[in-house]
């Protein structure tokens, strides 16, 4: 069964920020809590991931990342394998004062319950959505001279 998961999150950062920080992978357990990350040598050469997202407090998503389709400052696709497999994107939209961040998948599970992995991959992409705001939103506000 294949699933569409569409969620989206308003950064008050600019693109180019947001974008630098989702397209380095191994930085994302910085922003992105219960993530873990480490590469992994690929057949092809290219840069390739191997990502556990948290599913909650006793179950974790391990999945094979690798980016491509690179639009600098818009956005950044990506292939994904394992507990789910298929394409994803994060997309960028500015707009005043930020950016939305939109993260699309076209995913399927071949483990047994598939909507519950689904559920849970869309549970674990909130909470990193959630983490980048809150991460560079600090940060702006640290930069700014103001005290979070």
């Amino acid at each position: 069964m294949a699933a569409t998961i569409d969620d989206a999150g308003f950064v008050r950062a600019p693109a180019w920020l947001v974008y630098r920080r989702l397209t380095r992978v191994a930085a994302w357990p910085d922003w992105w809590t219960g993530c873990r990350v480490r590469p992994i040598v690929a057949p092809d050469g290219g840069d390739r991931w191997a990502v556990q997202l948290a599913d909650g407090p006793l179950r974790r998503l391990r999945i094979g990342v690798r980016l491509h389709g690179w639009r600098p400052g818009l956005g950044v696709e990506l292939d994904v394998d394992g507990d789910v497999v298929g394409g994803a994107e994060f997309w960028l939209e500015a707009t005043h004062g930020g950016v939305v961040v939109h993260h699309v998948a076209n995913v399927a599970s071949p483990r047994a319950r598939p909507v519950r992995v689904e559920t849970g991959y869309r549970r674990a992409v909130r909470r990193g959505l959630w983490g980048l705001k809150e991460a560079l939103q600090l940060e702006a506000r640290t930069s700014a001279g103001l005290v979070p």
